[in-house]
């Protein structure tokens, strides 16, 4: 039996320990108890609209009845005497309560753009855009704010909230492309996500290797997978040495400092010092041929000059010849020395006249 005892009375205990409400217990602090159910419990309510009549230890301020005798009203928040259900303005703010957005707070009554902050100063929700609608909450309150982070789109660094910062987006901007920081829908592109413009990304696909160096040898300047190193054979072809002969000293990944020994860099080597070169010797001798025959075309015109006049207008034509490079410099002196020896003939002989044709 003994045994048994000890739980039943531990139930007592719990029982009786079981936490009371402050409303049950606001009830002692009542002069006259009754019916009250609202600000307190169980004290007296002449008017039965649940919130009790003020006495010596609960006033108005504390939340008692301001109208005891009235059933229909119970404050006042105003204090002019008229209750807050019959009265047009209850905050007293001189804006009606029909239009009044905060009609319990007197110190702000109006919001012209709609976003929840008040045109009024002063006041923990006045609007520091009163005109602009916005939903910002840091620094400034109520302004535009179109990524919805609550951040002022002005004190945003990333406004349109794409990833791309307004600096990076106007940067890439062109003559032909203007980038907006303020819309989402118009955003650069950013191929690896690291929030760098590609027109303004030195590596576009962020596997280490400069765009410039996997434009130059062939690689996909947008596939990570594809390097300089990897284009011959699907296998790694180069490695960077940085010095020494340590485990470190040989690498696949791109270093600007070390030496580059790989096949795509030897194919650069011969491409550009050897091949290029011996594919431009049939230009060359296309210039040189070229230019041969216009100095061999004039001089033949030279010695069949018939008149100063000519001799003069061929002596321009030389000029302007050699001028737009289409006869080497050294072919130009000779022309004129040929022009000069034809002209001393023309006047000592004095065959010709100027105006001779």
């Amino acid at each position: 039996m003994k045994s048994k005892s000890v739980p039943l009375l531990l139930v007592l205990i719990l029982l009786f320990s079981v936490p009371v409400s402050a409303d049950e217990t606001s009830s002692t602090s009542c002069e006259i108890h009754g019916e009250s159910t609202e600000d307190r419990v169980g004290c007296l309510d002449s008017d039965g609209d649940g919130w009790s009549d003020p006495d010596v230890n609960w006033n108005i301020s504390m939340g008692a009845d301001a109208f005891p005798n009235n059933a229909s009203e119970h404050s006042d928040l105003d204090g002019d005497g008229i209750g807050d259900v019959a009265d047009e303005d209850m905050d007293g703010d001189l804006s009606p309560d029909e239009v009044d957005v905060w009609p319990e707070d007197s110190g702000i009554w109006s919001d012209t753009d709609g976003d929840g902050y008040a045109d009024q100063g002063s006041h923990a929700k006045s609007d520091n855009c009163p005109f602009t609608y916005g939903k910002s909450r840091y620094r400034l309150k109520g302004c535009s704010d179109i990524d919805g982070d609550f951040t002022p789109d002005i004190y945003d660094s990333d406004a349109d909230g794409d990833g791309i910062s307004n600096q990076q987006e106007i940067a890439a901007s062109t003559g032909t492309i203007l980038y907006d920081p303020y819309n989402a829908d118009i955003t650069p592109l950013d191929f690896d996500k690291d929030t760098i413009p590609d027109d303004l990304d030195p590596d576009d696909d962020n596997d280490d290797w400069p765009d410039d160096v996997e434009i130059d040898r062939g690689s996909d300047k947008f596939n990570k997978e594809e390097t300089p190193f990897n284009l011959y054979f699907n296998s790694n072809t180069g490695f960077f040495y940085s010095g020494g002969l340590s485990g470190d000293s040989f690498s696949s990944e791109y270093d600007a400092e070390s030496i580059e020994i790989s096949l795509s860099a030897l194919s650069e080597i011969v491409f550009e010092e050897l091949v290029i070169p011996f594919l431009l010797v049939p230009i060359y001798f296309a210039i040189f041929f070229a230019r041969r025959g216009e100095y061999k075309k004039c001089l033949a015109e030279i010695e069949a000059a018939k008149s100063l006049k000519q001799l003069i207008e061929l002596e321009s034509k030389v000029n302007l010849m050699v001028k737009e490079k289409k006869i080497k410099v050294y072919h130009g002196l000779v022309l004129r020395n040929a022009l000069e020896e034809n002209e001393s003939k023309y006047k000592s002989l004095k065959r010709f006249s100027y105006e001779e044709e």
